[in-house]
């Protein structure tokens, strides 16, 4: 789950260009479907229910920048989100924005903009996970 937590923030620094305050990431969700629609609305129903949470902010979020350059930025379409794994809200500035991760890193969705970054190739999951592997020893 901290690999997972360390991506969130960078992916959201990277995609905002702009301070990031805290990243609230939630538990890790139950299988089962979900969709765009249903994960923005339940990611907002954990923010509004001050449902427990991990909480990023500092150094943390400027950690790992680089493993998120090897992510391409694509429109995300609203659709079933097979292997939804984690929920977040981001904060820039106090505004919050939700997000989703997916189990295997993959895919990061920005529900608020409609926006997610893909990593497509097998050399650039190699490379995240090296990147991981090497923030995990060193915390």
């Amino acid at each position: 789950m901290r690999a997972v937590l360390f991506l969130l923030t960078c992916w959201c620094s990277m995609l905002q260009a702009q301070r990031i305050d805290s990243v609230h990431v939630y538990a890790a969700l139950e299988p089962g479907p979900y969709s765009s629609a249903s994960a923005n609305a339940l990611t907002w129903r954990l923010h509004q229910a001050h449902a427990p949470h991990t909480i990023l902010k500092g150094t943390e979020i400027t950690t790992v920048r680089k493993a998120m350059e090897l992510y391409t930025e694509v429109p995300h379409y609203s659709g079933s989100l097979p292997g939804l794994k984690h929920v977040a809200m981001v904060f820039t500035h106090g505004r919050p924005t939700a997000m989703g991760v997916t189990e295997d890193l993959d895919r990061f969705i920005n529900f608020t903009a409609r926006t997610e970054y893909r990593i497509d190739s097998f050399t650039g999951h190699l490379q995240v996970r090296a990147m991981l592997l090497e923030l995990l020893m060193d915390h």
